[in-house]
């Protein structure tokens, strides 16, 4: 059984000006400047979870130097956020990120409502389908349902994340978005597109733009030249989640006939969960 996997390297992103205060130099900006700075540390720990994080590559990906990490870090430690191992020097998420996802994980459980729909999806398409959700500029992975066609595109596993746009359910999720927010999600994530060649703020601008026109997102070939992908968001009336079902299969099975058929299913099972 062939499989395709992506590898996701997420760089950093430059910061602004590294001072205690921002240029208006208000304490009030300042504070919320070294909240906003503690939070992309957090999500940087969290990403690197599998194999934990030392405090150089910490400071490289978060484009902030080592003395403003070494204290922000502290402050998340001191908040039982992060753990820190002083054989290894590595940083890991801690428990209490644990304890806190699971009180409230029955307001996000969408996988239990969207399950049934996946299978059904994977069942007429024998592909692979994905639910995706968004988390501040990424969108993650959630649940993944595996079609018996033999050969599989399994980029993703359950809690891989990619920057928003990076994918068919990744983009979906961000062509949803308002105009003004949607231009400050690519900018904050543009360098964490980099090697990314079909990925240009220019070109998600212009995917964006066909995504919203035909209802669907497609990524064709366009992060591995083997692989097809479409997307389309699911998302709910109140604005309490934002998520995205895709269909992942090799390139020669997304003719035109069958990616109709394949974003119909997708639009089908979409406006049921919406109803339900």
């Amino acid at each position: 059984m062939a499989r395709i996997r992506s590898n996701n390297s997420d760089g950093g992103r430059p910061s602004g000006a590294q001072g205690g205060r921002t240029k208006t130099g208000s304490p009030a900006a300042s504070k919320t400047q070294s909240l906003d700075r503690a939070m992309k540390l957090l999500d940087i720990v969290v990403r690197e979870a599998g194999h934990g994080i030392a405090l150089p590559q910490l400071s490289d990906a978060a484009g902030l130097s080592r003395p403003t990490v070494h204290r922000l870090v502290n402050g998340l430690r001191n908040a039982g956020l992060v753990d820190y191992n002083p054989d290894t020097r590595l940083f890991s998420p801690a428990f209490k990120l644990f304890q806190m996802g699971q009180s409230i994980a029955s307001r996000f459980d969408l996988t239990t409502l969207v399950r049934p729909s996946m299978e059904r999806i994977a069942q007429a398409t024998e592909d692979t389908v994905y639910l995706s959700v968004r988390s501040g500029d990424q969108a993650i992975c959630i649940d993944r349902c595996e079609g018996s066609f033999p050969i599989k595109t399994l980029t993703l596993e359950v809690g891989d994340s990619r920057p928003l746009g990076l994918g068919a359910g990744s983009l979906a999720l961000l062509a949803e978005l308002p105009d003004d927010e949607c231009r400050q999600v690519i900018a904050r994530n543009t360098p964490l597109l980099a090697d990314h060649a079909n990925f240009t703020a220019e070109k998600l601008a212009g995917y964006i733009s066909t995504a919203r026109s035909k209802g669907y997102a497609l990524n064709f070939g366009l992060m591995h030249p083997e692989m097809a992908a479409v997307g389309v968001p699911l998302s709910s009336d109140d604005g309490q989640w934002s998520a995205a079902l895709s269909v992942a299969t090799i390139t020669s099975r997304m003719a035109d006939d069958r990616l109709r058929f394949i974003v119909e299913l997708l639009h089908r099972e979409a406006e049921d969960l919406r109803t339900r």
